[in-house]
């Protein structure tokens, strides 16, 4: 379900910054920022890439009275995604202009459902994106753990993933860095 929620939210922002841009290639994918070596995925440059942060349940939505052994409840979860745009030095500005689109597109477009967001998984009821703060402390030890130099990223907290313990799994067409 996880990779069904990333595919489908990266694609309404592919074609989000590919209509404001004028583009027609890719300009979202969904990769790692380094491969198992360290080193950079040749992949990404030139593009916004995303790649999850983080998995936390959503303890408030929890309901402690429907605990019944032997009864498999939901379990909602909040996902952490990070954008970077993943631009060499003379391209700076452009890398810090494609930021600014990410954060305009979840600014305009901060709910998804089946009807706005196509590809989701009739799973998925509603989703909601939020603005994650990383201090200067997190986002240090966080591109350190990355082995990467920091490139300009914004995070967002994708709300209320709903889990129900059944496999799911979903025909996701492969676009440039995505497997299914």
């Amino acid at each position: 379900m996880i990779h069904n929620i990333v595919t489908s939210i990266s694609d309404r922002l592919d074609e989000y910054v590919k209509n404001k841009l004028s583009l027609t290639d890719d300009a979202v994918i969904i990769s790692s920022i380094v491969d198992i070596k360290g080193n950079v995925n040749q992949d990404i440059e030139n593009k916004i890439c995303v790649f999850l942060l983080n998995i936390e349940e959503e303890k408030v939505t929890k309901n402690v009275s429907s605990q019944i052994p032997g009864v498999r409840n939901p379990v909602t979860m909040n996902l952490y995604l990070m954008f970077s745009a993943y631009f060499s030095n003379f391209n700076y500005l452009e890398s810090l202009q494609y930021i600014s689109i990410v954060i305009e597109f979840f600014q305009n477009h901060n709910y998804f459902d089946n009807l706005n967001t196509p590809m989701l998984s009739n799973r998925v009821d509603k989703l909601y994106a939020e603005f994650n703060n990383i201090s200067m402390d997190e986002i240090n030890k966080l591109w350190s753990n990355i082995g990467a130099n920091y490139v300009p990223s914004v995070s967002y907290k994708i709300k209320h993933a709903r889990f129900d313990g059944t496999e799911l799994f979903e025909n996701i067409p492969n676009i440039l860095g995505r497997t299914r």
